[in-house]
């Protein structure tokens, strides 16, 4: 078993035997296994100075234990009977404790009011035994089996303070750096994670040896709490690491002053409580001279600001709410941080980050005592630290893949669990690169004079609301210019909610927020109001109506008999005065979390007013108001059905328990698998556009999305992502070429241009964008729809569209090729991050490509019965290692051997001599051709997604013949 495992089992022992033997609170046990521990090390610091004499150093020039106390020492308690031992602890051994105090070791000094609380000498026995075979394997495994103890303390979450998990004070320390020279204090230490961290990040900032440096480091580590049983805990969390002179004191920052303590260290860490106030009796007058509040959680950092020397650096765990809390005394502490301390970041936890304590939402904010002004500061969104963030908070990757520098790299998914090593590398760049970053991003800069404009808001979603609300205005028409925004305002207490049958007044019927969900009541089921009084406004036809709490508001057209009902209160409603969008479109946008990112939130139940309504913007949709109702219309299809196949799952898992014998319900469970996982599989590819391009787009575009999706590095993905734009532009062009043919209309001046490339010695990557844009505006033009090309390429508003998109693609692959391609890591992401947008938005946008099929032509037969010829071949359609048989009956006499555009059974282009399938002679696997160029009596061909060349007669003749039409 390794070291942990044999800990963690160690822990569950000591945990069991409490718990079974009536300690039931976790605190109480690790307390009462703290005084066996102390009384474990004074017997082996005694046992140091037995063996060295007087002469050497020890915890006490005097012996610990004098000549008349040995049998108090725990090498002596071990080999008492039970009922001896808990009779000596209790009578001697604890009274001795609460006189004794050790100069080098801090936890002597808070055991004046310990009691022995372990109930009977068998479970003292018990834990004494696991205790010493545990403690005798060194002090590693001794501050390791401390380390397990104390995160059984899940009780520490009373008065608002919580354990700080390890991985984020190794992120608290790792961000303020303490250096040997540093006085470092933690004014609430709790069970003194932060300062172990500190200390073991100080001690390998030095050099010298680890004994010396140990001792050095204890005498820079200050700690206060006003609970002595935490400062017993935190005590000897520091003394089994080595650090037990460390200077630890019971204390309460908010009610004592700052007094010798004012200005005296140079890095404060701190997890305050968050819950609470205090009375301004109690309260230290300066604290209350600075921030005039009662709330413990403004308070704190006030403290905390008064701790620390000029210059001194602070990290500081501070609830959400003091991110925007509307106080008064919330606004001045952040405007005290920002003007005049330095406040450098703000990193955002997760919610979960302090479960099973509480779910509340945290974030560190990390300052400078007199720093002045902020020019920037930078915000981290933490959204994985590596744990799961529910109430296990159990690891969700391997060991050598958590904390803030694991053994192991982290690929892209790693990152979605573990943000940490991400922060770490940002947060160094937060003077440079950081400050170019967008506000969508996970994290991002902000300026002091936007923090001030914003009454020194400090939240993180706030700026990403801003932001989105200015992207939008950019793009964007404000929803108050073409609609009318009000409220209902029918209370409650007005309505009659006992349902009168024989009452038909529909003028008096009332929607309240409650009835508002995904399907409306009928007219007649709604409740009346009581008196007679006109309403402000009734709903009309048309209408969107929603609810003004957030959460889901259920925004819904109201129906036509639905005219003249009165709107409750806790209802908005949204009436549009001119069709600058269609209704299922703005009832789209605002159903979406984009347009609540742009509402405020006022109060502790956060409803939205009809004036922020009114200053939301709605993005821009082009294209006819048919075309976006029919594009809606499908989106809602997709997700009736995807609710409809998770109805059917969930009916398949119930059937399985229906009545029936054991192997029936066996194999209703095996069915109900099979199910399940097929639909998976689908979903999944779905959800992956480019497992839709792989799987079904040409064979030389599949696969070289293949090599795409699979590459490792940054550079095997950005020359992969180039080769994939020109397997594309070369198989639209093909594409092109052949329909151009099949119209006669090879005459076309592109088309002429690319033949006389081929002859000249090469075809470029723009001649062959050219084709398509010639080819598909030559059949706009005549009103063919050329196989789905000429609806792919339309030309978009601001010259936007695929041939645009292809052209920028061409540019930016030319540039590469020929010598101004990315020669660094940053530049190469920068390249990449150009490139793919492109390339996905132009593989998206030629979906008609999967609604063809290029086939390779085997056999063919006459059917006299049906008149026409049945066709077999290969289906040279998504990257499969064999390609697919596929028949089909066509009127139309086809050649074997020869590669086929099928639009339609009816319709098959010859794509010969553009393209041709052989068996390649450098790898000996069957790959697609193009011409390139001619030479005097060949053709030379490349591969489409290889770059592996081939000579060809035949299709230099069929060129020659092509280009020369009769």
């Amino acid at each position: 078993m390794t070291s942990d495992g044999l800990m963690r089992t160690t822990t569950a022992r000591l945990f069991d035997a409490c718990w079974a033997g009536g300690i039931s609170n976790p605190l109480e046990v690790v307390d009462q296994l703290s005084h066996l521990v102390y009384l474990h090390e004074l017997d082996r610091a005694q046992a140091g100075w037995d063996e060295r004499g007087a002469r050497s150093e020890t915890i006490e020039r005097e012996p610990i234990f004098a000549h008349d106390e040995q049998h108090l020492r725990w090498s002596h308690l071990v080999r008492l009977t039970p009922q001896r031992m808990f009779t000596t602890i209790a009578d001697d051994v604890f009274p001795w404790l609460r006189n004794h105090e050790f100069k080098r070791l801090a936890y002597s000094r808070h055991v004046e009011d310990v009691r022995f609380t372990i109930p009977t000498p068998g479970l003292l026995a018990k834990v004494v035994d696991v205790l010493n075979e545990a403690l005798s394997t060194g002090d590693a495994e001794a501050a390791d089996l401390y380390e397990h103890l104390l995160a059984k303390v899940a009780t520490a979450g009373r008065f608002g303070a919580f354990r700080t998990p390890l991985h984020l004070t190794a992120l608290m320390v790792a961000m303020t750096a303490p250096g040997p020279d540093d006085e470092v204090c933690d004014p609430t230490c709790g069970t003194g994670g932060l300062l172990t961290a500190a200390a073991q990040f100080m001690l390998t900032s030095r050099s010298g040896t680890a004994q010396q440096s140990k001792a050095e480091v204890s005498g820079r580590l200050h700690g206060f709490d006003f609970d002595r049983t935490m400062l017993r805990l935190s005590s000897m969390r520091l003394a089994l690491h080595g650090y037990g002179a460390a200077d630890l004191r019971h204390r309460d920052n908010l009610s004592v002053e700052a007094g010798t303590e004012f200005e005296r260290y140079s890095v404060v860490l701190a997890n305050p409580p968050f819950a609470g106030s205090v009375d301004y009796e109690t309260a230290a007058p300066e604290l209350l001279a600075a921030v005039r509040t009662k709330k413990s959680e403004i308070l704190h950092p006030i403290a905390i600001l008064r701790l620390l020397k000029p210059g001194g650096r602070a990290a500081v765990i501070v609830p959400d709410g003091l991110l925007f809390g509307s106080t008064a005394a919330h606004a001045e502490l952040r405007r005290i941080l920002v003007e005049e301390h330095g406040l450098e970041a703000v990193v955002k936890l997760p919610s979960g980050t302090f479960k099973p304590y509480a779910g509340v939402s945290t974030a560190i904010l990390f300052f400078t005592k007199y720093a002045g002004q902020t020019d920037y500061v930078w915000f981290y969104d933490l959204k994985a630290d590596g744990w799961s963030l529910d109430d296990q908070r159990a690891p969700l990757l391997p060991e050598d893949k958590l904390g803030l520098t694991p053994e192991s790299l982290l690929d892209t998914a790693d990152h979605t669990r573990n943000n940490l090593p991400d922060l770490i590398r940002r947060w160094r760049l937060r003077n440079g690169s950081e400050r170019r970053r967008t506000r969508s991003e996970q994290s991002f800069c902000v300026t002091r004079s936007e923090i001030a404009a914003v009454g020194y808001n400090l939240s993180l979603e706030n700026f990403r609301r801003i932001h989105e609300m200015h992207r939008v205005a950019q793009e964007g028409v404000r929803l108050g210019d073409f609609a009318q925004i009000f409220t209902g305002s029918v209370r409650k207490s007005d309505l009659d909610m006992e349902r009168d049958v024989a009452d038909t007044d529909e003028r008096r019927r009332v929607l309240t927020p409650t009835l508002l969900t995904d399907t409306l009541p009928d007219g007649a089921d709604l409740p009346l109001r009581t008196d007679q009084r006109e309403p402000q406004h009734r709903l009309r036809q048309g209408d969107i109506i929603g609810r003004d709490l957030a959460g889901n508001r259920h925004w819904t057209s109201v129906p036509s008999h639905y005219d003249g009902v009165q709107p409750g209160q806790g209802l908005i409603v949204v009436r549009l005065t001119q069709e600058v969008f269609p209704i299922e479109y703005v009832i789209a946008y605002l159903s979406s979390s984009l347009a609540e990112q742009q509402l405020p939130k006022y109060g502790t139940i956060p409803r939205v007013r009809a004036s922020a309504m009114a200053d939301i913007w709605i993005p821009k949709c082009e294209g006819d108001p048919s075309e976006i109702r029919a594009s809606l219309a499908m989106l809602a299809e997709g997700e009736r059905e995807a609710a409809r196949i998770q109805n059917e799952l969930r009916q398949a898992r119930n059937q399985i328990f229906e009545s029936g014998s054991g192997p029936l319900r066996r194999e209703r469970l095996d069915n109900a698998a099979a199910i399940s996982s097929l639909t998976a599989q689908n979903l999944r590819r779905h959800n992956d556009p480019y497992m839709l391009f792989q799987d079904s787009y040409p064979y030389a575009i599949a696969r070289a999305v293949r090599k795409f999706r699979h590459s490792r590095s940054g550079v095997e993905k950005h020359e992969a992502a180039i080769q994939c734009a020109e397997s594309l532009i070369l198989s639209l062009g093909i594409m092109a070429l052949a329909l151009a043919t099949d119209r006669g209309r090879q005459d076309l001046p592109a088309i002429a241009q690319w033949s006389q490339s081929v002859d000249r010695g090469g075809v470029s990557l723009g001649h062959w964008v050219g084709v398509v844009k010639a080819v598909a505006d030559d059949a706009r033009q005549h009103g063919e729809p050329a196989a789905g090309l000429v609806e792919a390429t339309v030309r978009k508003k601001g010259g936007k569209g695929l041939i645009a998109e292809l052209e920028q693609l061409v540019n930016l692959r030319n540039r590469i090729r020929h010598g101004a391609g990315p020669r660094t890591r940053a530049e190469l992401e920068k390249s990449l991050g150009r490139i793919e947008p492109l390339m996905l938005s132009s593989l998206s946008g030629c979906a008609f490509l999967a609604r063809t099929r290029w086939v390779h032509t085997e056999r063919l037969r006459w059917h006299p019965n049906s008149g026409k010829f049945r066709v077999s071949g290969m289906a040279l359609m998504g990257d499969h290692p064999d390609f697919a048989t596929v028949t089909f009956d066509t009127a139309r006499p086809l050649v074997d051997d020869r590669l086929y555009l099928i639009t339609s059974p009816d319709a098959p282009l010859l794509l010969s001599p553009f393209c041709l399938l052989s068996d390649c002679p450098t790898c000996l696997a069957p790959e697609l051709y193009y011409p390139d160029r001619m030479t005097n009596s060949t053709a030379l061909l490349k591969s489409l997604d290889r770059g592996h060349e081939l000579d060809s007669e035949s299709v230099f003749k069929e060129l020659r013949e092509w280009s020369t039409p009769e």
